[in-house]
């Protein structure tokens, strides 16, 4: 009955209690090893992976244990072994199979907008220079003016130019997003070996088999661990998640400023050749 109730306690994660209770025990794990926590305002702030990641470098590093024990005396018992196996690893490799599968798709929606983005850059230059030296000719621009027939070029090619940065600040992010989902993945796998082996560093070096009543301690407290593990993979689902939007907001609103000021500068550059020719 002992596996089944750990189990079951492992993924309940049903929060109770007021939200004052919340604040005072967002640290500490139920009785059923489920959290209590509170979730902040957080949609209009800015999301900095990096400290995410830093937090749990340390928070991790707090938690290494104070002997190496082998990893032999960590797997020793069948027990044990079979809990790990059985449900502790599908439940964290489940977390990891969802993080590498939503960076795939943030990263595929991210791709298409910048496809679009350079596309209509293109088109864009292709009718700014159109415009302006149809404009031109119509207009019969003498010689004298021909810098400014050549500013129209300059003008469509700085506009691709323009989206081209806003381009790169996207591509940065889905590189970022990257680095944070492996590093996220390394870092829990890491943590539950350390945990595995921190349950059982209280047996002699010597031990070949942990004792029958050791055995619910050691299994609760690893799946204490993944409790906790989850939860911060809830985290980092929701920072990745909020780390695409802004990144695509940001290249919409850098691609929206590009076009504005192609436009501003093509407007002046049209009264320019008015004034080559009427001045």
């Amino acid at each position: 009955m002992l596996i089944p109730f750990v189990f079951l306690s492992l993924f309940t994660w049903t929060v109770t209690g007021s939200s004052s209770d919340c604040r005072l025990r967002s640290v500490h794990v139920r009785q059923d090893g489920g959290l209590c926590f509170e979730v902040l305002p957080w949609q209009l702030q800015p999301v900095d992976l990096d400290n995410h990641l830093n937090h749990m470098r340390q928070k991790l590093r707090n938690r290494t244990p104070t002997r190496k024990v082998s990893p032999r005396q960590a797997l020793v018992n069948s027990e044990v072994s079979r809990y790990v196996d059985t449900v502790l690893a599908p439940f964290l490799d489940a977390y990891h199979r969802n993080i590498q599968s939503s960076y795939q798709q943030f990263t595929a929606k991210l791709l298409r907008r910048i496809k679009e983005e350079i596309n209509q850059a293109v088109r864009n230059k292709q009718k700014l220079y159109d415009e302006l030296i149809k404009l031109a000719d119509e207009l019969n621009v003498p010689t004298s003016c021909n810098e400014e027939r050549r500013a129209a070029r300059t003008l469509a090619n700085q506009h691709v130019s323009d989206i081209h940065k806003c381009v790169e600040a996207a591509r940065d992010g889905i590189a970022q997003m990257g680095v944070y989902a492996d590093e996220m993945i390394q870092l829990t796998r890491q943590h539950m070996q350390t945990q595995l082996n921190d349950a059982t560093k209280s047996f002699n070096e010597g031990t070949v088999v942990i004792p029958k009543g050791d055995i619910p301690a050691c299994m609760k407290e690893l799946a204490r661990a993944a409790s906790n593990l989850g939860y911060e993979l809830d985290l980092t689902l929701t920072n990745a998640r909020r780390f695409n939007e802004q990144s695509c907001e940001q290249l919409s609103t850098c691609s929206n400023r590009a076009r504005r000021v192609s436009d501003e500068a093509a407007a002046k550059l049209r009264e320019q050749l008015y004034q080559c020719v009427y001045a």
